[in-house]
């Protein structure tokens, strides 16, 4: 008898390489997917390993999509299968330039239909859950890294450390220099310590 809680690797893979979006959240042991490809990267590629693991402790600290994201019944909102490839896609792609033009062909809508469907759905506009997920990886990162501000806002998709300060600064409040500074000796705060700049 198998363990209903064991992922299915061979599965989750095989829709990854056919482009069908793998949700982790909706069964947080699949998060063991991510956990494989770090060891098989440990050897040749510590960047992907580390890479693999600051995702899979992102995937394990957030909210479920249906509670942080959208409601099945938003009317106006984006279907369960856009949330879906939308989040999978952004999550992706966190290390990328991520274009509102991109994410609408993923869903197939125009830009601007795709832009107040994810409003409705999330409550904030695209860019602005872009932003807060590279500031929650580079949480993540400050933490688990000693990785140099260059490369923890190269690894987010921000074009330089200033521009990760920025963002940082404007989401949570302070440098992130001095932020992984103050939580660097305690435990790991949880991973949606946001101002509402952007409500």
């Amino acid at each position: 008898m198998t363990d209903s809680m064991t992922p299915n690797v061979e599965t989750a893979r095989s829709a990854e390489h056919i482009g069908a979006p793998v949700d982790y959240r909706q069964n947080p042991a699949d998060v063991a997917v991510l956990l494989n490809e770090a060891k098989a990267a440990l050897q040749s590629d510590r960047e992907l390993a580390r890479t693999c693991v600051a995702r899979a402790l992102d995937l394990l600290h957030e909210d479920p999509v249906p509670e942080s994201g959208p409601s099945a019944c938003s009317y106006g909102g984006l279907a369960d299968w856009q949330v879906r490839r939308t989040v999978a896609y952004i999550e992706a792609h966190l290390d990328s330039p991520i274009r509102v033009k991109d994410l609408a062909a993923l869903t197939r809508l125009s830009a601007s239909h795709f832009s107040r469907a994810f409003k409705r759905s999330f409550g904030q506009a695209p860019m602005t859950y872009v932003s807060r997920k590279r500031v929650q990886f580079a949480q993540r990162l400050l933490l688990t890294t000693e990785d140099s501000m260059c490369q923890i806002a190269l690894a987010c998709g921000m074009y330089d450390q200033a521009h990760l300060t920025r963002v940082f600064r404007r989401l949570v409040g302070d440098s992130p220099t001095a932020w992984r500074r103050r939580h660097a000796a305690g435990p790991p705060p949880p991973p949606a310590t946001f101002r509402h700049a952007f409500r």
